[in-house]
């Protein structure tokens, strides 16, 4: 005979599981449970099946409470199944995008004292110890081999110009820069061969472009960025590609950085290459003793949230269409960040627009969830409409094609193919094509 202990235990340690999300979105109210879909999706619905489940084991009887535990837990169990195997299969991803070498590929780095593995500004001035915008790094290392991922087999990686872009060097001795496009990873070509890169897509459809972007820049790190090479190069257009995944969060933490920050009055001192040099020198070589150190399994931990992820079976529910983004507080600063980029540009009688890119989340499930990425659309949509900026909405092309999803790789940044995609849409829009919808048309 099934006890009534059996049967509540069973259901309580359900429960228990179903009533984590509630806690962790209410803990962190303001991210998860601010919006009327987020307290729905992270804390009345699981918080509804956690209750339901409870009652049951208490008052259902013992046999009834009991199937409803053993099946209700044979399901996650078999959704956590399923997320091991997903975690399982993206921990190489993960590593590479950490630069995991093998052991000869560290050797051979070990030979090259120009070989660096990736890296980011706000890392790169964390460990200068920068504390003025005219002094901080705003480019990667000149002249070095960036590592941007790694596999088994071979190590992809760029050799960086002289000013420490992902660009052939020999472009700065041409006539004006066409294009300047500002960005983070999805500009620097992460995990893309050089040749294959939205830059160098760019240029192959004849457009004289380069490419200022450097992974974990946000909106603020680029208008610094232009405000000091701007000047420089004085091109004809430049771009500011928005990516959808993360650059909120990151304008969010550039404004802490009270290095950073300055870079929104019209009265900042950008510097130049050369106010940054004693800087540069002192994160070079920070970044070299970082660079000796192996990248290893116990980095998943401390550098990602695998764990965290792994018990919100964030994946499976990726995969469902079931994980809304967090939530898109107002940041009245990235107004001012698009109206400061368009009044530099104009200032060499230059145009200035920015461009929208998607993130992969937001095309694979089989349940509809592009819904719950609009609320940041809108706003940064609505930002430029405000501040009179032109916008190639990538989003809206990407809508059009039958399988979108494939236009990104295993690490959610473009492939060649989505590399391609977005050149093809620049170069149109350089060309006068009206073939994505600009700003105009955008009603927030």
């Amino acid at each position: 005979m099934i006890s009534r202990k059996t049967s509540a235990i069973l259901c309580g340690v359900l429960a228990s599981y179903w009533l984590l999300s509630p806690i962790y979105a209410v803990w962190h109210f303001d991210e998860y449970a601010s919006t009327a879909p987020l307290l729905v999706r992270y804390v009345l619905v699981p918080a509804a099946l956690s209750l339901i489940v409870l009652c049951v084991g208490l008052l259902a009887p013992p046999r009834v409470a009991t199937g409803v535990g053993i099946y209700g837990l044979s399901i996650l169990m078999g959704l956590f199944l399923f997320e091991a195997l997903l975690t399982v299969r993206s921990v190489p991803v993960r590593l590479s995008m950490l630069g995991q070498l093998s052991q000869q590929q560290s050797e051979a780095m070990a030979q090259r004292e120009d070989m660096v593995r990736g890296f980011t500004l706000a890392q790169l001035n964390k460990l200068s110890g920068a504390t003025k915008l005219r002094e901080a790094v705003l480019s990667g290392f000149p002249k070095t081999q960036v590592v941007l991922c790694s596999g088994p087999d071979s190590v992809v990686s760029y050799r960086a110009d002289r000013y420490g872009f992902n660009n052939p060097d020999a472009l700065y001795e041409t006539t004006r820069l066409e294009s300047m496009l500002l960005g983070d990873s999805f500009v620097e070509g992460f995990c893309l061969p050089p040749e294959e890169n939205m830059v160098s897509q760019l240029r192959r459809e004849g457009i004289h472009a380069i490419g200022m972007g450097i992974r974990g820049n946000g909106p603020l790190t680029e208008l610094a960025t232009l405000g000091r090479f701007g000047p420089m190069f004085k091109p004809r257009h430049v771009f500011m590609v928005f990516f959808e995944g993360n650059d909120w969060e990151n304008l969010q933490a550039e404004l802490e950085r009270p290095w950073l920050r300055p870079a929104l009055a019209q009265s900042a001192d950008y510097g130049t290459p050369s106010t940054a040099n004693e800087m540069m020198q002192r994160a070079k070589s920070m970044m070299d003793d970082i660079n000796s150190r192996p990248v290893t399994a116990a980095d998943l931990f401390t550098k990602t949230e695998i764990l965290r992820n792994f018990i919100a079976l964030q994946q499976t529910f990726t995969r469902l269409g079931l994980i809304f983004p967090k939530a898109t507080p107002a940041i009245p600063e990235f107004g001012e960040v698009l109206r400061r980029a368009k009044t530099m540009a104009i200032g060499w009688s230059g145009s200035f627009t920015l461009v929208y890119v998607p993130q992969l989340d937001r095309f694979i499930g089989p349940l509809p969830a592009a819904h719950a990425y609009e609320p940041l659309r809108t706003r940064v949509l609505g930002s430029a409409s405000e501040a009179g900026v032109d916008v190639i909405d990538l989003t809206s092309a990407l809508e059009k094609e039958l399988q979108p999803e494939t236009f990104y790789g295993p690490d959610g940044h473009f492939n060649s193919r989505g590399a391609a995609f977005a050149a093809t849409i620049l170069a149109a829009h350089l060309r006068g094509l009206a073939v994505v919808p600009s700003v105009a048309n955008f009603r927030p």
